[in-house]
């Protein structure tokens, strides 16, 4: 460690990107109690199928899981993306090895990124993106401020929620191409289905998806 890092880490004690916690030794990231109990789905990753896509899921959305990602989406903790999307990247490989030439994000809305002052999923995806030795692509964008889906209670409200509320402003970014698309957190998948349609609808080729955490189905 150098002396820069040791003034910060004084300044700043390094925590656990999912509980929080104070750690001594920052080393991956994670305390010890999370790196022992993180929640796994069946293996390491698990696959579903959101609107005739597969998915790749890293976690289940549920205990310091659930916990980190408020803290990234919520309570100003960016930072954290670096840790969670090392999950995403290991489980996104697993799953779909070949399977995709470009990566881009489930978009939040213009007002959104502005109050947050960051799009979680982007920092993800550009995260899991330098592990792999490329670069993220924003290709889509949401254009309707639609209400959370987190506030939504049925899934075909949720579809309803997010009706033409994104678009691929500029085709050209898509067509031909295999897109690995990130988000936070699948829920019922009407989020992800949808960017995923909006992917194919401007030319792409196919469409996988990948996200950090997946609530119980």
């Amino acid at each position: 460690m150098s002396a820069g890092e040791a003034i910060l880490n004084l300044l700043f004690p390094p925590k656990c990107a999912f509980c929080g916690a104070l750690m001594e030794e920052p080393a991956d990231g994670l305390c010890p109690a999370c790196r022992s109990s993180l929640p796994y789905p069946s293996g390491k990753g698990e696959l579903r199928t959101v609107g005739g896509f597969p998915c790749a899921v890293a976690l289940r959305y549920e205990a310091m899981v659930r916990q980190g990602v408020h803290a990234l989406k919520f309570h100003d903790h960016p930072q954290r993306a670096r840790v969670f999307a090392r999950y995403l990247a290991q489980a996104s490989a697993e799953q779909f090895p070949g399977g995709f030439d470009t990566v881009t994000f489930v978009p939040v809305s213009l007002w959104r990124n502005y109050r947050r002052g960051y799009d979680q999923a982007q920092l993800l995806a550009e995260e899991a993106a330098k592990l792999w030795g490329v670069s993220a692509v924003p290709v889509l964008r949401k254009i309707r401020n639609n209400r959370p889906q987190s506030t939504v209670k049925t899934s075909a409200e949720r579809r309803a929620n997010v009706l033409d509320a994104y678009t691929v402003p500029h085709p050209e970014l898509a067509k031909g191409r295999r897109f690995l698309l990130i988000d936070d957190v699948l829920t019922t998948g009407s989020t992800m289905a949808a960017c995923a349609r909006c992917l194919m609808d401007a030319g792409a080729e196919s469409v996988v998806c990948a996200v950090l955490a997946g609530a119980e189905k």
